[in-house]
Parts: C-alpha cells; structure tokens; sequence
C-alpha cells in the first residue's frame, strides 16, 4: 500500500472529469435545525444567493409476519432545509442530525473548501451541535476517452491496481457491465470504499468509466469548526491519492492542462 504514504499532487485540469463532489458531517440530533429562523440564518451566512426550500421526513412502521402492514410512525415528521444555488450547481441541505454541500460545478478545492467552511461555521452558529459522529468527502469521476471502444481499452487510462485486465480481456466484447466495491482502513483512521467500473453506455453515449471515492472519518468527537477542517483536509488528501491509484499516468497526462 505504498500509494497511502506517496504525496498526492492537486492538479488543475483542463478536462476534469469530476461529476459531483460531497461533503457531509453528521452529528447528534439537534431539532434546532427545524427552526425556520435558524435555517434562515444558515442561508444568509453563506456566500452565494440560494433559494430555500422545506422539506419534511415521516417515518414508517413496517410489521413483518404473516401479512405485512405499514403505518405512520408515531414520532413527528422531521423538517429539514433545502439551500440551492439559481443554477441548481450548489446545494446545501440541513437536518437535525446531518448537514451537507454538494455540487455538480467543482471548479477546485480552494472554491469548495471556503463554501464548507461557511457552512460549518453558520450550522455551529445556528444550530451549535455538541459532537460529530462521521464526516464523509466522496468524489465521483467519469471518466471517458475517445479511444475506448471496448472494455480492454481501458487498460492504458486506468491504474493498474484497480484494473481488472483478466476479467476485461477474457470476456472482451461481450461484457457489458463491471463494478468493483472495495474498502481500505489508512494509519491516520480514515476509510476510503472505492466503487469503481463501466455500464454499457446508452445509443449515441461515449463509453464511461465510474471512479467514485467515498472517504470517511468516524467516531463520536467535539464538534469544533477548526479541527472538523483538519479532518475533511486529510480526507481530501485520501481522495487525491485514491483517484492517482485509480488513474494512469497517461490519463491525467490527458486530463491536464500541462498536455498542451
């Protein structure tokens, strides 16, 4: 596992082939979060104009035996908030016991980090939770290439740790899907699950392959905006390691500005 201790590279890509970018922190339930002034005061703290949107969660009772009855629960609905950018490329939603910002315009860390740090600090600021319970950093990449035409084309733009070149070039043409699931425990106690493979694509679709990076940090702490940072700054760094594990050297040659 030499790729855990190697010193990943933030490159800057001319075609960067990140779909969505999450962060997500959860923590004990704080019913604060409901607080239609509360989410107000989240929104205005942020640095980009949204448009704010209820929504609400009512759990269900499911009896399983003979016959199988589902009912209401008896715990009141949940209500939640939904902040979104006018594009719809940023989204920020806030919960009693999660909150989260995704975006499907990744245009940088920097950019990314500066609107999580807002929020962290307006949710602590408004809803002042006490502990966080697992921060999560997940990067979903697809990844295409003009000279992939079947499945073993991908040997050249996919790291050879994860490519599956027995699988791929045995069955060749005829393989219409693979996924592969697997999780890595790292020394500083974060996890990495790497789902990673290719569907076939749809009538008139390039051939796409699935890098997604989920990395995670669990475990019951204080909930403090400044160490909280220091965590998901170490999950990034997971995630820049894991898409160098998942990439060639060829592929982000391609991806790179530095190919012109």
């Amino acid at each position: 596992m030499s790729w855990l201790t190697d010193e990943p590279q933030d490159r800057q890509l001319d075609k960067p082939p990140i779909a969505l970018v999450v962060c997500q922190v959860r923590h004990e339930t704080e019913y604060a979060a409901s607080d239609p002034k509360r989410a107000l005061g989240i929104k205005d703290s942020l640095d980009w104009q949204t448009d704010l949107n209820e929504s609400v969660t009512q759990g269900l009772n499911v009896a399983l035996g003979q016959n199988i009855g589902v009912t209401a629960s008896q715990t009141p609905a949940t209500r939640g908030w939904q902040m979104r950018s006018s594009d719809g490329g940023w989204i920020v939603n806030v919960q009693p016991d999660h909150f989260a910002i995704e975006t499907t315009a990744y245009e940088g860390w920097e950019e990314f980090k500066q609107r999580l740090e807002k929020l962290i600090s307006a949710v602590n600021e408004h809803v002042s939770p006490s502990l966080r319970h697992r921060v999560g950093l997940r990067f979903v990449n697809q990844i295409t290439h003009p000279s992939v035409e079947g499945p073993h084309d991908w040997r050249e733009w996919i790291g050879e740790t994860i490519y599956q070149g027995q699988l791929y070039e045995s069955v060749a043409d005829s393989l219409r899907a693979a996924m592969q699931v697997f999780e890595v425990a790292t020394p500083d106690g974060n996890t990495l699950v790497m789902r990673h493979g290719f569907q076939a694509p749809s009538q008139g679709e390039p051939r796409t392959y699935i890098l997604d990076n989920d990395c995670s940090q669990t475990g019951s702490l204080k909930f403090d905006a400044p160490a909280l940072m220091q965590t998901v700054e170490s999950l990034h760094k997971l995630s820049l390691r894991a898409f160098e594990m998942g990439t060639s050297p060829a592929l982000r040659k391609y991806l790179s500005k530095e190919e012109q």
